[in-house]
């Protein structure tokens, strides 16, 4: 003989093993959020863990994702990465600018370069040492 279990949003007579109402779509059965166990949606605790479940309870809090700070060697890798990156981006028009002689720039701009390539390349990896 089948068991029935009446809707707890619209009273409509359903068979144990519906997972939803037939009259409405409400859930009739739920999942706890602590322990995962299946019960009656109109449960208004859980019939494994004893937890608040239903209309009025709270959601389980997130858990908290503890970050580490940047140890020096981040920070060094970083400021390196940056200077790096401006060495190479703003250093060529910045020497073209206040220069006038190509000849002088020629070789600046190639030291500038290299500087900054080098920055970017030693601090990039230093960025992400924990």
């Amino acid at each position: 003989m089948q068991q029935f279990l009446a809707c707890p949003r619209c009273g409509t007579q359903n068979y144990m093993s519906q997972r939803f109402c037939a009259g409405c779509g409400a859930p009739l059965a739920i999942s706890c959020p602590y322990c995962g166990a299946y019960m009656s949606s109109s449960s208004g605790f859980c019939t494994n863990c004893g937890a608040q479940v239903g209309w009025g309870a709270k959601p389980p809090p997130a858990p908290v994702k503890e970050r580490k700070p940047a140890s020096g060697l981040a920070k060094f890798g970083t400021v390196l990465f940056v200077l790096g990156v401006l060495c190479i981006v703003i250093g060529p028009v910045v020497i073209m600018l206040l220069l006038p002689e190509e000849e002088q720039n020629a070789g600046l701009l190639i030291k500038v370069i290299a500087a900054g390539g080098f920055g970017v390349l030693v601090g990039l990896p230093l960025m992400f040492k924990g």
